[in-house]
């Protein structure tokens, strides 16, 4: 049994949740009482989107189990995507409990709420993060959990000094001359003559809708008011774009990477990947007239994207480039993402990210909607409208009450989509603009 649940963990850990769920299955009859079992088959199943089989089983660990730290803390985590806040918090504050050094569990907790002066909690993980003896994976998620609860208690200066703390242990390497060369082939490679002559080749499907972007640009909330229209189905941030931009090579006549090898490639590639790929769309909704696929690194891939999909409709969301930068700093990416734990490699990677946007708006048959945070906030319902007659279906007063919207948000701004809009996100940089020289002057900001 040993084996089997190291392997199921292995198949978790690898982002392979239903063939660790597959795995396991065969076990369940002979061990419905076995807690650790149960634990496991539960994280297969909620990771594979089945969160009430996972809450099911997990619960039925803790039953079995009731003073495993680590069982409380990963049931808190279903509880927040499914928008449980009051179970999660729960369940995190009993993890906390049974292991007060859980650093982990603090990390998750300080992003399931709100948190005031005079919460507990404050001392505590304060207290947590000025260890001498923690490794470096703690310190990290000590970092980022005081920052985030001394942000909201309005102490800025000591939420940045943990969120700098959070970020050097992260350890992370970003290699910013790599990252240039690829946009730079990027530019080169696709040019409005290469992609008009190959949109043929593609699939004229009108269901995928793509919404990309810097991260924590606002692409959740603009998901979640699409998603509210009863014909729009959100399928969240997939992988798929990226991994057939690198698995396409294989039909290549000649053995190059992405983006050279696209010239040397028969044209049926094109629509078979295509066709794939909106058949892995229809695994999470079989009539939706459009699907989003919301990964906000696709910006990458639009030159791919306009080839195999050249009806498809792209989203680009965009947010005061400081708030970004800012923001996806105060974020512990789980993966990836390795340029966002240090401010200088993040305003360099965001100045890339701009030049890329800025050529596809120059080459691509149909420019991106150009969608800003700031006026969605401001005009909600004027921009609403414009999103939904972008995607060219009829309106519906649902997409207003996007919090009402009770699907599953697996992104780390699921607790803030369950809210009305607000004001909330805008110019957060200014409590920071002390600390902001250096991320200033490489992005060449000279507004204050």
């Amino acid at each position: 049994m040993a084996n089997l649940l190291a392997e199921a963990v292995k198949l978790l850990q690898a982002n392979q949740a239903k063939k660790a769920e597959e795995l396991l299955t065969p076990y369940y009859p002979a061990n419905v009482n076995n807690a650790n079992f149960l634990h496991y088959y539960g994280l297969a199943a909620s990771n594979s989107g089945d969160y009430a089989s996972g809450i099911e089983r997990l619960k039925k660990a803790i039953a079995l189990k009731p003073n495993v730290a680590e069982f409380h803390h990963n049931v808190a985590a279903v509880y927040r995507l499914v928008g449980d806040f009051k179970l999660s918090e729960q369940h995190y504050l009993t993890a906390l409990e049974l292991k007060p050094d859980y650093a982990e569990a603090y990390f998750n907790y300080s992003a399931a709420r709100k948190f005031q002066a005079d919460d507990g909690i404050v001392s505590l993980v304060e207290q947590q993060a000025s260890r001498t003896d923690l490794s470096d994976v703690d310190r990290c998620f000590l970092g980022f959990a005081a920052g985030k609860i001394f942000n909201d208690i309005k102490d800025y200066d000591k939420a940045f000094a943990f969120y700098e703390m959070g970020n050097r242990f992260k350890n992370a390497s970003f290699e910013i001359d790599q990252f240039r060369n690829e946009i730079d082939q990027m530019i080169s490679v696709f040019s409005a003559e290469m992609i008009q002559s190959l949109v043929a080749a593609g699939n004229p499907s009108k269901v995928p809708v793509f919404i990309v972007g810097m991260p924590r640009t606002g692409t959740t909330l603009v998901e979640q008011i699409l998603s509210s229209h009863p014909d729009v189905h959100g399928a969240g941030e997939l992988p798929d774009i990226a991994s057939i931009a690198g698995t396409m090579k294989q039909h290549a006549t000649q053995k190059l990477e992405f983006p050279d090898y696209l010239a040397h490639v028969p044209e049926q590639v094109f629509s078979g990947f295509a066709d794939a790929y909106l058949r892995r769309l229809r695994t999470f909704d079989h009539s939706a007239v459009r699907i989003i696929d919301k990964m906000p690194s696709n910006f990458l891939y639009l030159g791919l994207i306009a080839i195999m999909l050249p009806e498809a409709k792209v989203i680009h969301s965009q947010r005061h480039p400081l708030d970004t930068c800012l923001s996806c700093y105060f974020q512990r990416f789980r993966r990836g993402h390795e340029y966002s734990f240090n401010l200088t490699h993040l305003g360099l990677y965001y100045r890339e990210y701009e030049r890329l946007m800025q050529h596809w708006k120059e080459v691509l048959p149909e420019a991106p909607f150009e969608l800003h945070y700031s006026d969605l906030v401001e005009n909600q319902e004027e921009v609403s409208r414009k999103l939904i007659d972008f995607i060219d279906v009829a309106w519906d007063d649902r997409c207003l009450k996007f919090q009402d919207n009770n699907r599953p948000v697996t992104t780390a701004s699921n607790w803030q989509v369950r809210r009305p809009m607000n004001r909330s996100g805008m110019d957060r940089w200014k409590n920071y603009d002390s600390h902001l020289e250096a991320l200033r002057q490489t992005l060449e900001l000279v507004e204050r």
